[in-house]
This record gives structure tokens, sequence and C-alpha cells, in this order.
């Protein structure tokens, strides 16, 4: 597969993984993450609790 970018909050303490939306923008186009408790997301994190992590999920 290769490398998929996960996003967290940390707004409650405990790093939460964000959510895409249940209805996607486009075919292409899945929106974006956003925290289930704060409603944060990459683009509007005014308290920067949103993170990301690189999972490397190719099998060697």
């Amino acid at each position: 597969m290769g490398v998929k970018r996960k996003w967290f909050c940390t707004c409650s303490g405990t790093p939460l993984e964000l959510e895409y939306p249940l209805v996607p923008v486009s075919e292409d186009d899945p929106g974006e993450p956003v925290c289930r408790l704060c409603g944060a997301s990459p683009s509007s994190d005014p308290r920067k609790t949103v993170y990301y992590e690189d999972v490397d999920d190719r099998e060697d």
C-alpha cells in the first residue's frame, strides 16, 4: 500500500483519531477529518490540539 497519514486531537487529554465526514465531498476527495468532540480539523485548530502520524503499512 504505502504511507497513510492519521490525524489525532488531544482536546480530551488523550489522543483521539479524527474522523472523516460520512458524506464525502466528492468521489476523489473524502473531505477533511474532524474531531468528534471539539470539531477541530487540520485547517481549523485554534487550540493547537491536532497532530498527525504517518503510518507505513507496506509489507517488506
